[in-house]
């Protein structure tokens, strides 16, 4: 479930992080992509699938952002599936949470994914 997080929030990194996937799947609403069953069964997450895009570019996708039925979803909303590589220590500003990864901007105003089992939110 999509969760917008409340202004002047902020998060610590807990256990450093590093991104596996350098250019990963970056749609747009009403963007239409291909759901690969086979890929989506190996993770453990639950609410993502593994998704590919017209140019080919793929990743871990919220199954919640995705409508229709079958392999052929349209997004609902805008997608980037990048991640956030970040030391223990970091400060981060959580802006919106799915399904067990937040959506964060970092103090240089990098943006992208990062587990929320590795951040502890403070006021």
């Amino acid at each position: 479930m999509l969760y917008h997080f409340p202004p002047g929030l902020q998060a610590r990194v807990t256990k450093a992080y590093t991104r596996p996937y350098d250019d990963p799947i970056n749609v747009w609403a009403g963007e239409a992509v291909e759901i690969d069953p086979g890929k989506s069964a190996q993770t453990d997450l639950f609410g993502w699938v593994w998704c590919r895009a017209p140019d080919g570019r793929e990743g871990w996708t919220p199954e919640a952002w995705l409508e229709g039925a079958g392999n052929q979803r349209t997004l609902l909303r805008d997608f980037n599936a990048i991640e956030l590589t970040v030391a223990t220590g970091d400060r981060v500003l959580p802006l919106y949470s799915e399904s067990g990864f937040i959506w964060c901007r970092t103090d240089d105003d990098r943006q992208g994914w990062l587990p929320d089992a590795f951040l502890a939110l403070s006021m």
